[in-house]
């Protein structure tokens, strides 16, 4: 009788999954950084501080979690 391991990277699934949770998180990371730099340069150039921030923010969330469901579906 033998017991399986847990999935912490012993079986082959375990590192695809710590891969694809790196590719998330990044993904996440990404498109919040780049939303808030489009948004601040926006801001910059129009003179309207915090509007083109918040909405780069949440624009680069919103695009990052369709990236994150277009890998993973």
């Amino acid at each position: 009788m033998t017991r399986e391991k847990d999935d912490h990277g012993d079986r082959p699934g375990g590192r695809r999954s710590q891969a694809s949770a790196e590719s998330i998180a990044f993904l996440l990371l990404a498109g919040v950084a780049v939303g808030l730099g489009v948004g601040a340069a926006l801001d910059w150039v129009t003179d309207l501080f915090p509007l083109f921030t918040v909405i780069g923010v949440f624009a680069g969330f919103a695009l990052a979690l369709y990236a994150i469901y277009l890998e993973t579906k």
